[in-house]
């Protein structure tokens, strides 16, 4: 008996060894109760009653373990914030303003001008014309040569004319000899009359015949000079300085007395024909200045005077014809080239003007964005009502002086009170 007890109770530790759990570091939360009996003294329920229990305990272990965890989460004191990030430095909120759109206030002198516009032409500019007929010999000009006072432009063939000439001269030197012949019959008739050998009817008719002689003399005088003025219109010379504007003839054409044959211009001096109101005529008067521009030279200013006025207006028009002339010694004038300018009716010296476009105007009345160090600053002004420059400047009567700073141009984004930075040029 005690043999088979024993293999009994081996066989028990050997099962029971298989179904107990692994031993662990940790103590478990619930334990099922001891059972101080050595297993070979347990029954067979009682050796299976503990892995049951510890099967049924183990799920309320581990919600016992969540609620553990829970409380102790909602117990944690809240983590501290997140730092926060550096604040950026501000940036420069300054509004930048050209060099062009400010402009410094000086004192200057201003006019008063009226706008005027026209074609420019000679001063002086004429047709020369033949003054007799003939075949044209020889053409020495071309069309934009210069030429001088009596040069010769132009040779028509002269052969009758130098014939006729000498035939005339010839009559001359007949009439001559006869008038001399009747000069010595008178002085003859004059003597024998002293000693009263002749009759007085001779010595008067000595007398007669010497005064026809003397008239026929005279006449043929005059027809040697129209010989040679036929011969010297033959030869077409320059009236006065100029430059050849039109060449009508060439060689070997045969020109009748009164034909154009050149058209001759003195660019030394022109003049400009324009139109003007006839109700601002009044204020204009010769020698007035005009400062007029071209369009092929932009960057060239041209001073001129007031030549002429009508005193009407043109047909169908309410507008007077004024004359400008304008001295032109370099020659770059040319006409036909068109200009436009600005006559000065008035002028106002040391004056404090502005732009136009730097007027402002609100409710309070007319102001400029005057620049104080870094700011805009509104400043109030008071301005002349008449127009200066062709309204590009105004004149200013009281708010500004001379060096103070403004806004030139028309920023609506500007405003008083702003800050500016100008850009440096360059």
């Amino acid at each position: 008996m005690p043999g088979i007890l024993q293999g009994h109770r081996s066989l028990a530790q050997k099962r029971n060894h298989r179904m107990s759990p692994a031993p662990s570091m940790e103590q478990p939360a619930f334990t099922a109760p001891r059972n101080d009996k050595p297993a070979w003294a347990k029954s067979a329920r009682e050796l299976h009653a503990g892995p049951r229990l510890r099967r049924r305990l183990w799920p309320w272990g581990i919600v016992v373990l969540l609620m553990l965890t829970l409380v102790a989460v909602i117990a944690m004191p809240d983590p501290a914030p997140p730092a926060a990030p550096p604040t950026p430095v501000a940036a420069d909120t300054a509004t930048l303003l050209h060099p062009l759109d400010v402009f410094t206030v000086r004192p200057q002198t201003l006019r008063r001008t009226l706008a005027v516009s026209g074609t420019l032409h000679p001063y002086i500019q004429v047709e020369i014309a033949s003054r007799t007929t003939g075949t044209v010999e020889q053409v020495r000009a071309r069309l934009g040569d210069r030429v001088s006072r009596g040069d010769l432009l132009l040779q028509i063939e002269s052969n009758s004319q130098q014939a006729q000439l000498l035939q005339q001269q010839a009559a001359l030197e007949a009439n001559r000899a006869q008038s001399l012949l009747a000069e010595t019959q008178r002085q003859r008739s004059e003597r024998l009359s002293d000693r009263g050998l002749t009759a007085a009817a001779n010595l008067e008719s000595s007398r007669s015949n010497l005064e026809v002689h003397k008239a026929n003399l005279e006449m043929q005088r005059a027809t040697v000079s129209a010989a040679r003025i036929a011969l010297r219109d033959t030869r077409i010379l320059a009236p006065f300085d100029g430059i050849i504007a039109a060449r009508k003839v060439d060689p070997g054409q045969t020109v009748a007395s009164g034909t154009a044959v050149f058209e001759l211009a003195d660019l030394s001096s022109m003049q400009a024909r324009v139109d003007v109101p006839v109700a601002r005529t009044v204020s204009l008067k010769p020698g007035q200045k005009v400062h007029l521009t071209l369009q092929g030279l932009p960057n060239r200013e041209f001073i001129g005077r007031i030549d002429g006025i009508a005193p009407v207006a043109s047909e169908g028009s309410r507008n007077s014809a004024v004359t400008v002339r304008v001295d032109n010694p370099d020659g770059i004038l040319r006409g036909g080239m068109f200009v436009s300018g600005q006559v000065e009716i008035g002028s106002l010296p040391d004056a404090i003007a502005i732009p136009q476009d730097a007027l402002r105007e609100d409710a309070d009345g007319r102001h400029v964005l005057k620049i104080s160090g870094d700011r805009l600053v509104r400043q109030p002004v008071d301005i002349d009502p008449s127009m200066w420059d062709s309204n590009a400047l105004i004149a200013i009567t009281s708010g500004l002086k001379a060096s103070d700073r403004i806004v030139s141009g028309r920023l609506p984004e500007l405003r008083d009170g702003m800050q500016i930075r100008i850009e440096e040029a360059g």
